[in-house]
């Protein structure tokens, strides 16, 4: 005895399955919907209790308004603060730092007579003299293979007489500093 099938005889989908799965899914979107609608309405009713606690503050402020420090008085104030903070700045600057840099970088045979430096734009004016061009030609290299000076320019140079019978090199440099 041989067993055929014939496909043709019968539909082998499953359409009461397919039904129930479609109706679950239209049944969780449903629920899906729902919850969103439900939030869109919660957020709004939020907006709106927001929008008055806003107005509400905004009144209370416009109202406080009327009892504002005069032009005069906040001018002197603000210039009080900034007195007091350049007070605080000059404070701040660590010159122990800056001259232990220094230490490091200049060679036998150099003075420096100025140090002058500006840290709101990290600039470092150097002025000084020193024994021949070599001693401050080696200065100028010590400054640039450290990490803490950058941008070292000579801005002038000049020779100078030291004393009766001794000669010089006097010079400016500047160079960019890192201060902290």
């Amino acid at each position: 005895m041989r067993l055929t099938i014939n496909l043709a005889t019968r539909i082998y989908i499953n359409t009461r399955r397919l039904n129930l799965f479609i109706a679950g899914a239209v049944t969780l979107l449903v629920l899906l919907l729902l919850y969103n609608v439900s939030n869109v309405g919660t957020d709004f009713a939020e907006m709106q209790r927001l929008t008055k606690e806003t107005a509400a503050l905004e009144g209370k402020s416009g109202s406080a308004q009327s009892s504002v420090v005069p032009e005069k008085e906040y001018q002197a104030l603000l210039a009080r603060i900034k007195f007091a903070n350049g007070i605080i700045e000059k404070k701040t600057f660590n010159w122990l730092e800056l001259l232990d840099k220094l230490e490091g970088v200049v060679p036998d045979g150099i003075a420096l007579a100025s140090i002058e430096p500006s840290p709101k734009e990290s600039v470092l004016k150097l002025a000084g003299t020193g024994k021949s061009f070599g001693n401050l030609r080696k200065f100028l290299e010590n400054l640039e293979d450290s990490k803490y000076f950058t941008e070292i320019y000579l801005v002038s140079h000049a020779e100078t007489k030291v004393s009766d019978s001794q000669t010089g090199i006097s010079f400016t440099i500047t160079a960019k500093a890192q201060y902290r």
